[in-house]
């Protein structure tokens, strides 16, 4: 089947030539015939209406009807103005009928009086179609005024005709002269769409579209298909091909080919990797702040260096994964938290009524519904976005377990988050600090932990209080350093990957915090990251 598409350049062409040159010429022949047949029309009423209203104010027509007398001069005179004009047929009649003038061959018209009715009554010129031996006749009626001195009388119509068919034989000679010229613009569009198909198959090497097109697709399959970032240079630094992985790791704009490197970065260490004429297997390094595995081949021909072959991995890859086992660990951990509290109540809603205390049962489930009810009620109507919601369900099962008192403060209000801001650092984000807030009271007699929230203005803030022993100030600048805990070896990581996670979302992270007062954590994030603006 994609053999009978498969069809050549010049049949491409000229298929669409012709299509276009038959769709606008037929469209412009039949648009100016139809819009010509008009203006015949039209040119024929108006030509028949001034011959009629020029004859009824002709001297000798005037004297004629004041006389009341017709001459022979009339006959000569209409035959002379219809031969002048190519008229069919005219007619000059009294009031009554009477025939004073006429000139043609048309038999009379039973029709006639009618027609004449508004002239000698109105005295009015008009223009009207009709039929007169199975012709279709253009006639025009003007009325003989005769001016009697004190008054002035209508003694008669002056008819002037047109056969219908004489018109029609120029309209048809007029469409016959567009349709020729519309043949010839054809025929010169046909030729010139030849000589352009030529013309492009010569400047692609005598391949056919789908040749070049097959071409390209094979090798962008095989560059894209590498999940390395693949970029190659020649021996001054001009980038020869790159694939879209390349154009992430190295942050570059699209269409990088035949741009030197060396004006779109100023990493020594990977311009020192672009310009080594010696091999790199799995050379570490740092660019942008992200670390980045360099493997290299230099382009030897003749002895010389022509050129480079760069591939880049990016090690964060594999902290993504293990960051996103911890946050299935973490959810795993809430759900289990959660579970673990309402099989508690269920146990003792079980031994109540197993003791007959029906009343305590009752009472028991009804404190649990009012509650449950009022954090459901602050979650779906102030609190609209769903990753948000799940979050914070999780962590007042988890609070409930550990005895503390985890609120939302009133005024807390989210719409629907933005597409750019996930659920995994929002669990990165929101998890940490609200665990480490946990931590912080959980040895405390108040054990109180306060979320908020407003969407209002360009940025989105969350804001965890608790009512913990507070940090001094010297601590507050070394708890995002990774690494950096009081709570034993291997910790002081949360922060540290809050703070990344706020910061390559463009946000920021306040930290108010007093001996013996608690902390406060402040996450701000714009709605709308710098590059979408």
């Amino acid at each position: 089947m994609n053999k009978l598409f498969r069809v050549s350049l010049k049949v491409k062409i000229l298929g669409l030539v012709i299509f276009l040159l038959l769709l606008v010429l037929s469209l412009v022949t039949f648009m100016v015939a139809y819009m010509d047949s008009n203006e015949d029309e039209q040119n024929a009423e108006d030509l028949a209406l001034q011959t009629s209203k020029t004859l009824s104010y002709m001297p000798v027509v005037q004297e004629s009807f004041k006389s009341n007398s017709p001459t022979e001069d009339l006959n000569a005179v209409a035959e002379q103005i219809r031969d002048e004009v190519e008229a069919s047929t005219i007619k000059i009649l009294t009031r009554d009928g009477v025939m004073y003038g006429y000139a043609g061959e048309s038999s009379p018209d039973e029709n006639e009086d009618k027609q004449r009715y508004s002239a000698l009554v109105f005295g009015s010129n008009y223009v009207l179609q009709t039929q007169a031996d199975d012709h279709n006749i253009l006639k025009a009626i003007s009325p003989i005024m005769i001016d009697y001195g004190e008054y002035r009388k209508v003694e008669g119509t002056v008819s002037v005709e047109f056969n219908m068919k004489q018109i029609h034989k120029k309209i048809i000679r007029d469409i016959k002269k567009l349709i020729l010229a519309s043949a010839s613009v054809f025929i010169v569009g046909i030729a010139g769409s030849v000589l352009l198909a030529r013309s492009i198959r010569k400047d692609t090497l005598g391949l056919e579209p789908f040749e070049i097109s097959a071409l390209y697709r094979e090798r962008n399959a095989i560059l894209q298909s590498v999940k390395e970032g693949m970029i190659a240079f020649d021996h001054i630094g001009t980038i020869t091909m790159m694939n879209f992985s390349a154009r992430q790791l190295l942050g570059l704009p699209g269409n990088m080919e035949g741009k030197n490197i060396y004006n779109y970065i100023s990493s020594k260490e990977l311009l020192d990797v672009v310009n080594s004429e010696e091999s790199l297997t799995n050379k570490e390094l740092v660019y942008r702040d992200r670390p980045v595995i360099i493997n290299s081949s230099p382009i030897i021909e003749e002895g010389r260096h022509t050129g480079t072959v760069v591939s880049f991995r990016d090690k964060t890859e594999i902290k993504q994964m293990v960051d996103a086992l911890s946050e299935v660990r973490q959810h795993s951990e809430d759900l289990r938290a959660q579970a673990h509290e309402f099989t508690s109540k269920l146990y003792v809603i079980l031994g109540m009524i197993q003791l007959g205390k029906y009343e305590e049962a009752i009472k028991l489930i009804q404190e649990e519904t009012h509650t449950q009810e009022q954090v459901s009620e602050m979650f779906f109507r102030n609190i609209n976005d769903e990753k948000v919601q799940a979050i914070l369900l999780g962590k007042f099962a988890k609070a409930s377990e550990k005895k503390i008192t985890f609120t939302i403060e009133e005024g807390s209000s989210l719409h629907p988050l933005p597409s750019h801001i996930r659920l995994s650092p929002l669990i990165v984000m929101l998890g940490n600090v609200i665990n480490n807030a946990f931590e912080a009271v959980a040895d405390q007699k108040v054990k109180h932990v306060t979320f908020f929230v407003t969407d209002l203005g360009k940025d989105i803030v969350f804001e965890i209080a608790d009512s913990g022993p507070g940090m001094p100030q010297a601590l507050q600048e070394q708890i995002f350093q990774k690494g950096f805990s009081m709570k034993g070896n291997n910790r002081g990581y949360g922060l540290a990957n809050v703070k990344e996670e706020v910061e390559r979302l463009s946000g920021s992270m306040e930290i108010s915090s007093q001996t013996q007062e608690g902390t406060i954590f402040t996450i701000i994030l714009p709605k709308q990251l710098e590059m979408e603006e």
